[in-house]
Order: C-alpha cells, then structure tokens, then sequence
C-alpha cells in the first residue's frame, strides 16, 4: 500500500507535526508512505519537496501571492485566508511518486491550488483540520454560516457584493470539486456538522477521525520535578495558556484570557498563582491582567513541552472556534486538567468534571470558575488529571489513529473497480 502525504510542511507548525506522526506511524505499520511538502525544514528521507528551481524562494513568494487580490478588499483579519489560485504542477510530482492513494492535509499558504485536485487521477483521501475545504477562502468563519449558501457578502472581506471573491472561489470549488474521488475526513464531530450545512459535498464520504497524538512522548512525570526543571516555584499553582497568534488571531480568544485572569485576580488567586504563558511572547495586554507572568518563549522540543504540560496545573485554550485542540490532549497526556468553552473541537475531547472543564461559549465567569475548580482542591485536581490520562490513550493514542486510517485506505483500495 503506497500512501502520499501532501502538507504544506513537515515538522513546523502543529498541523505539520500532526502529520508528520501520522506518516511515522503508518511506516511502522508497514504502509509505504511518504510526504510531498511545499516546505521541509526537517532531515527525513521519506519527506521531499516538490523538484523545480529555486523551490524555497518559490514556495516562500506563492504563499504572499496567494492572497495578492485580498487587496481589493479591506479584510477585518478574523481568520487566516487561502484563495488557492496559483497554478501547479503538483500532479506531476506527484505522479513520479506513483502513490496509490493521495491523502491531503493541511495544504494552505499558496502551496496547493483549487484546480489541481481534479489531476490527481487516484483516490484522494483529506484530513479536514480546518473550515477552508467548504468556505469561499477563509480557515474558519468566525461565526459566519454563509458557506452553507455559497458565500458571497462575506463579513471578514466587508463586502455587500454577493458575486464577491468568496463567492467565486465557492463556486470554483463546487466545479472543481465534482468529479474528485475524494473522502473527506474532518477531525471532530463540530466540524463534520459544519461540512455536513455546506452543501459542496453532498454525495462524499465522510468518516470523523480525530488528531492523533505519542503518549509515549507525551506523557506524565513528577510535577515537583517539573516545575523545577522548568525554574517555576513549587508553592505556586500554574495555569498555562498558550500564545501563538494570541493577539492577530481573535478566534484563540485571547481577551477571554485576560479577563478569566482578572476575575482570578480578584479572588486572590494572584497571591498563589501565575499564568505560564508558551508557544510566543507574553502579549502586553497581559501585563495588568491581576496575575504574575511567566513567559517562556517558542518550545519546539517534545520532550522540553511535556514537561511544561507536567509542571502546570491547569492548561486553559479559551478558542472561539476550535476543530480540535491538539494542545488540549497533549496536556492531558501529562495528566494536566484542561480547561476550555464547550464548543468545537473541545467537545470530543474533555470529559466535563472528569478530565477537565467545559464553560459556556464566551462566558468569561464560568472560564475563571473552572480554572479556580481545576486548582483549588489538589486531590481533585490529581483525579482529573489520571483520568485525562486514561482519555488520552483511549481516544487519541497516535498508533490507533493510524489503524482507523490504514483501515481506510485498505476499505478505498478494496472497491470494486
């Protein structure tokens, strides 16, 4: 069985990584697979990049290109945007691999055009991790539900045109789209509802498959030991939060943070406890949020973030939208309470009460209320962190992943012709 992974990279970025151990374990299941990346930033031989000249520099000027006619609008910068329109000659590198079955995962940034998967001439397996396959351009629709109406008007463009840039892009993909053998494979239950209101793919299979992570790699070690070697004070509670694209990206719901850390603040809890904020710099907005700060910058070390995962008591992910929230169960790997707004991807994920804590949609109060329940009580907060553990390896277990999606392929490749 010969599989090739297209992504836009390969170790880079979580839905990268996502990926990448995705492709490890399906080699150690004995599937011959590979990855084509529009950028490789790491040294493994079954990953290539797509041969033409100056590929890097390409790849680097396509991903600017591809947004190039956004300058005719005023974007309210709500959500990342791929417009998919460059053209390609991904096929025929991809014909030199000579893969039975092509399975797509995160392919944005310019890398990839709309037109190129009706070229593919071989089964098309895709991994949904975002909103982009069914909307007019944008990654997620920050509340939206026009795709299910084709788009146009788009809010995040402010246009009041319906035959607007997300209209056509809607409607190429519809054209594109139609002839495609393709399974589609979103990664939570949120977002296979939300593919099922689009309409763009109303005959395609689709089987909801979650992220899968190592618990190997990810898993819990003595939180005294951690928080040491991670130089945190032992007589502290520590609530992580991570801060990539914190402030440029309102979904991630930042300001939900800072004011849950007020509300915190009030309650004394800045006497006993600091927010560990990872993945960026420590936003400015933070610095009068009521409680101590600790920033530890980018970690790219899987060893390097289960510890911090260890060394917290709490991880919050306070997203708007979500489709799944790989950070979540890598904390609860550690055996770290999550909490997070019940919607989107968290709902497959934690257990209200048992694993962590759900709050509803923007309320504010009810984040800060579970953040104090994760920490307040420490037998409490040992029993929810075993059992995120177990939810972990039950649910989300890298290798059993990979099963569901060797079993897949073999259903795919088993068809009648």
């Amino acid at each position: 069985m010969r599989v090739l992974h297209l992504s836009t990279f390969d170790i880079r970025g979580g839905a990268a990584r996502g990926t990448y151990w995705l492709h490890q374990a399906l080699e150690r299941r004995g599937v011959e697979s590979r990855m084509l990346v529009g950028r490789k930033y790491g040294s493994d031989a079954s990953v290539s990049e797509p041969p033409r000249p100056l590929n890097r520099v390409v790849n680097a000027l396509r991903g600017r290109l591809d947004t190039l006619p956004l300058r005719r609008y005023r974007p309210t910068g709500e959500s990342f945007w791929t417009l998919g329109w460059l053209p390609d000659r991904i096929d025929s590198a991809i014909d030199a691999l000579d893969p039975e079955i092509v399975h797509l995962h995160w392919t944005g940034g310019g890398f990839l055009s709309i037109e190129s998967l009706a070229r593919l001439k071989r089964p098309v397996v895709w991994t949904l991790r975002d909103m982009w396959a069914f909307t007019g351009g944008c990654h997620y629709t920050a509340g939206c539900e026009r795709y299910a109406l084709a788009c146009g008007r788009c809010p995040q463009l402010r246009s009041d045109r319906e035959a607007d840039l997300s209209r056509r892009l809607w409607r190429l993909k519809q054209s594109s789209w139609r002839d495609v053998d393709l399974w589609l494979v979103p990664i939570s239950s949120w977002l296979a509802d939300c593919l099922e209101r689009s309409g763009l793919f109303p005959d395609t299979p689709v089987e909801v498959i979650p992220n899968g992570i190592d618990t190997g790699a990810f898993r819990p070690t003595d939180r005294a030991e951690a928080k040491a070697a991670w130089d945190l004070p032992a007589d502290r509670r520590h609530i992580l939060f991570g801060a990539v694209d914190a402030t440029d990206d309102v979904r991630k719901g930042f300001h939900h943070m800072v004011e849950a850390a007020r509300l915190l603040a009030r309650q004394c809890w800045s006497k006993r406890a600091e927010l560990v904020v990872f993945g960026g710099e420590a936003p400015s907005d933070l610095a009068d949020c009521g409680l101590p700060i600790r920033s530890v910058g980018r970690v790219d070390d899987d060893a390097a973030l289960a510890r911090l995962y260890s060394a917290s008591d709490v991880m919050v992910v306070p997203s708007e939208q979500e489709a799944f929230g790989k950070t979540l169960v890598e904390a609860m790997a550690c055996g770290t309470p999550v909490v997070a707004f019940a919607s989107g991807g968290p709902l497959d994920i934690v257990e209200h009460g048992r694993s962590g804590y759900l709050a509803g949609l923007g309320k504010v109060e009810e984040l800060a209320r579970g953040i104090a329940w994760c920490l307040e009580d420490p037998a409490r907060n040992a029993a929810l962190g075993r059992s995120a553990r177990v939810r972990a390896e039950r649910e989300f277990e890298i290798e059993a992943v990979a099963g569901r999606y060797q079993s897949l392929y073999h259903q795919i490749l088993s068809r009648a012709p």
